[in-house]
């Protein structure tokens, strides 16, 4: 009963691993065959049929790409779709490498359960039904009527399946189209999308995806997992992702046939995480990994273009007196307002980030002088004192400003904000000022 299952290939060096995917697909009716190695996956791809494998990328002696490549080579295990599952490798430049070696799709280290499952569950019905097809087809290869039922099971999938698929000419005119496609699309009938002039690329948005995507085609051949926003035609815009190829037809005519699917709902997530990793989650401004990217960029230009670049390390004083007497929930509120305040001093072109604690650093990109550093200190110092309603108290709180400025003080981010740190040590440790610069204090 076991031999007549679907198989799934499961390939890892790890066993925790190995038993952890097994143990996600437990509920589904399928046979999981595991392989320790890349060199035992190529065997085992080369002598059964997988419905799909799930592939490990990392894996010492010959890693998930190189075993990716060597299945592809051989004819039986040519086609089976392979799906990489990593921890590390998550990177653009990976994920396109995985992709060219011939992988449908990436799973990122934890697995989600559900997300698994439902991947390997219509990979297996797809299997299943190539496996009919190709059974009726062999059975009835040299009758019409094979022919018209194959038709007709093609049919149904083009009809019913979730993704749009469609068929258009080079110059963008759809000459069939999927009700899937057209739900993507936004029209209700095949006569609003079908023999249009270029309403292909009048729902491309952006013209830098147009023409990208019309280098591609014409380099390759092809285009796989194309990323773009798309304008439905009630207006609004969604993320699609589209594969597809040139094909010529009986009449020497070339067109272009493809894929489509929307993937806003998984864009926006991922932008969103993004956007997450390089913002304080308290806070809300930028976090510590931000802000050196920011003043990375900053001191390029100010090295290309001669500028003068300062770094402003601010600590509040006395933050721990809040925390002690009012608790930690009051001091969070309080680190809310003062980062809104100073954002709402900060220029646009400049930058603002959470360091960590009640530290807070401050880029200003462009400064004429020093001066004029001086200037934005004291208004930040100034909008800092006043006070703030917390929890049914009025507080008030102090900070303390240290500035070092790009060429003089350092020419990197680690100089920069080191020394702007020590400035502020030595401004609080004279207790006249509520700033200083590096050079203030005679540091070395």
């Amino acid at each position: 009963m076991d031999d007549q299952l679907q198989k799934v290939l499961v390939v890892d060096d790890s066993q925790t691993n190995l038993a952890l995917l097994k143990h996600m697909l437990r509920d589904i009716e399928c046979r999981v065959v595991q392989a320790e190695s890349g060199a035992e996956a190529v065997e085992r791809a080369r002598n059964n049929d997988f419905a799909v494998i799930l592939l490990d990328i990392q894996m010492p002696g010959m890693n998930g790409y190189e075993a990716a490549a060597k299945i592809k080579e051989h004819e039986r295990s040519r086609n089976v779709p392979i799906i990489f599952i990593t921890a590390i490798y998550q990177d653009e430049e990976n994920v396109h490498q995985g992709y060219e070696t011939g992988a449908v799709d990436y799973l990122f280290r934890p697995v989600d359960p559900e997300i698994l499952t439902s991947k390997v569950k219509a990979f297996l019905q797809m299997h299943r039904q190539k496996m009919l097809l190709e059974s009726e087809v062999e059975q009835r290869r040299n009758t019409e009527t094979a022919l018209r039922v194959a038709e007709e099971k093609y049919r149904s999938i083009f009809e019913r399946a979730i993704e749009g698929i469609f068929q258009c000419t080079l110059g963008g005119e759809y000459l069939e189209a999927n009700p899937a496609m057209l739900r993507i699309l936004g029209y209700e009938k095949m006569s609003d999308v079908v023999n249009i002039p270029a309403l292909r690329d009048a729902h491309m948005i952006e013209e830098h995806h147009r023409r990208l995507y019309r280098e591609l085609l014409a380099r390759d051949g092809a285009v796989t997992n194309f990323e773009f926003r798309l304008r439905r035609c009630d207006g609004e815009v969604i993320w699609c992702s589209e594969s597809s190829r040139l094909v010529r037809d009986a009449e020497d005519r070339d067109f272009v046939e493809g894929v489509l699917e929307d993937i806003t709902e998984r864009k926006n997530t991922e932008l969103e995480l993004k956007r997450l990793a390089t913002v304080d989650s308290l806070t809300g401004i930028a976090n510590r990994h931000r802000f050196f990217d920011r003043l990375e960029h900053a001191l390029a230009l100010a090295k290309r273009y001669e500028r003068i670049v300062a770094v402003l390390f601010v600590d509040l004083n006395d933050f721990k007196q809040v925390n002690d007497t009012y608790g930690h929930q009051a001091g969070d509120e309080l680190l809310c307002m003062v980062a809104e305040r100073l954002q709402q001093r900060t220029r646009e072109s400049d930058t603002l980030a959470r360091l960590g604690g009640d530290e807070f650093g401050i880029l200003l990109s462009d400064v004429r002088d020093r001066e004029g550093a001086f200037s934005v200190t004291e208004n930040l110092l100034n909008v800092v004192r006043e006070p703030y309603a917390v929890r049914g108290h009025e507080l008030t709180i102090g900070a303390t400003i240290g500035i070092s400025f790009y060429p003089e003080d350092g020419k990197d981010p680690v100089t920069l904000i080191s020394r702007a740190d020590a400035a502020m040590y030595g401004a609080k440790r004279q207790g006249k000022n509520d700033y200083g610069t590096f050079g203030d204090y005679g540091l070395p």
